[in-house]
């Protein structure tokens, strides 16, 4: 209806929601190009602690929105021979994921270790993805019929960066169940994603 505030309040934030999106969108088919054609930089001796942590504080706004309690369990300096970018890119991705994935009152763990080999973890309580499409995840615009329940938005190329920047890395990627279920409101089977590079020193 012609000047009413709340209808006009509406269509602008339609319009942001929807712009918004669409730079999310574009920035990761950036990354994913990027990714895809090796872009070549000069491998680091990188904190995989500190990468986490920003990440992390990056997203916390997103997560205080949705209610969802995101942590971190690092306790001792991991570090790992890296390119930043592509490590800064890998981490926001998978906690990214997880936020969008997780309903509300859920919650998100972000896991650094060592047992031999740097490990980056990210673990939700979000719904799961069933065993049988594990895999297929990792392609392009590929998305779980149950996750699209939970994330209509979402463009499914998430996990195919994760896998084509953690390649570049050298390292694997590995989808498990998490151990978050009945962890406060919107718990479902959970999800973790597991990162393991490398030992090697720079």
């Amino acid at each position: 209806r012609e000047n009413d505030p709340q209808a006009m309040r509406a269509i602008v934030e339609s319009i942001a929601h929807t712009t918004d999106a669409t730079v999310h969108l574009a920035n990761r088919l950036l990354t994913l190009a990027r990714a895809g054609h090796g872009a070549e930089a000069d491998l680091l001796n990188v904190s995989l602690t500190d990468i986490a942590r920003q990440a992390g504080l990056e997203l916390a706004a997103q997560a205080v929105k949705k209610n969802i309690d995101l942590s971190l369990d690092a306790a001792a300096e991991v570090m790992v021979l890296g390119t930043p970018w592509m490590l800064h890119e890998m981490a926001i991705n998978l906690i990214d994921n997880a936020i969008r994935y997780t309903p509300a009152g859920g919650s998100v763990i972000l896991r650094v270790f060592d047992d031999g080999q740097p490990v980056l973890e990210v673990e939700d309580s979000g719904p799961g993805i069933p065993e049988a499409e594990r895999e297929r995840v990792f392609s392009p615009f590929y998305r779980v019929p149950s996750a699209q329940e939970v994330n209509a938005g979402g463009s499914g190329l998430g996990l195919a960066i994760v896998r084509d920047l953690a390649a570049m890395h050298r390292a694997a990627v590995d989808l498990s169940d998490g151990g978050n279920s009945g962890n406060g409101a919107g718990s479902g089977a959970g999800l973790k994603i597991t990162v393991r590079f490398p030992a090697d020193k720079a």
